[in-house]
């Protein structure tokens, strides 16, 4: 049977929504994509006991009061119920050793979680920034990453990416138990790897939005991801 992988959702206007490239993704690597909503803490166990893995998509900025800071004047729309249901996810996923694959806001949601801080703007607090909020198609890659990771260095095999990139925000202090795997080229953390946990990475470029376009080191990750939670299944 494929591995059912827990997908969070985005806050809308009015709904919760997710775009169709994380579900094509995990579909794409031989997962079953499972969109989870935004939970109260009575619901939680009931659903992460059906999950195989989970996925913690982009979205609006984290809360800062959840890291210990006042919001910056250039803070953009956060979520407080989804901040809480995410982090009670994560929390409960990662006592459990499930894989975890973490993206944008994903990846800023780990370092939180571990009790790490974010950047709140990166034009306004970062020396020189490159542009990490681009343009282009979101399939189009634009800047690179330098892999710093051994976990991710041995899943895409390459030692430099080039990705494509729509933040505002970044990992600044980081998080216990989280190791640098990826920089940009203006020193940005642009991924993470738990050094304890058997599959926990984030990266804050969007792979599900470049992987069903062909990118293969996107395919990689993926598939890297579903075959860790095929392992988790046979397990438990």
């Amino acid at each position: 049977m494929k591995p059912i992988i827990g997908v969070t959702m985005h806050t809308g206007d009015k709904k919760l929504e997710i775009n169709n490239t994380y579900l094509q993704s995990v579909e794409l690597a031989g997962g079953i994509p499972l969109c989870i909503p935004h939970l109260d803490e009575q619901d939680l166990e009931a659903v992460v006991s059906k999950l195989d893995g989970l996925l913690l998509i982009g979205g609006h900025d984290v809360n800062p009061l959840l890291y210990g800071q006042e919001p910056h004047p250039k803070l953009d729309t956060f979520h407080t119920k989804r901040d809480k249901s995410d982090l009670a996810i994560l929390q409960s996923v990662f006592q459990r050793e499930m894989p975890i694959l973490a993206i944008c806001r994903g990846h800023q949601v780990l370092n939180v979680a571990f009790g790490g801080t974010l950047i709140q703007d990166i034009p306004a607090q970062w020396t020189q920034p490159i542009a990490h909020a681009q343009a282009s198609a979101r399939e189009e890659a634009t800047h690179s990453v330098v892999i710093k990771g051994q976990k991710l260095a041995a899943i895409v095999g390459e030692t430099t990416l080039r990705t494509n990139s729509f933040h505002h925000q970044a990992i600044d202090q980081l998080g216990d138990g989280l190791l640098v795997a990826g920089v940009a080229l203006d020193g940005v953390n642009e991924a993470v790897e738990h050094k304890e946990h058997p599959f926990c990475i984030g990266v804050q470029w969007h792979p599900e939005a470049m992987a069903p376009f062909g990118d293969e080191s996107s395919i990689k990750l993926f598939q890297a991801f579903i075959q860790a939670c095929k392992k988790y299944r046979s397990e438990i």
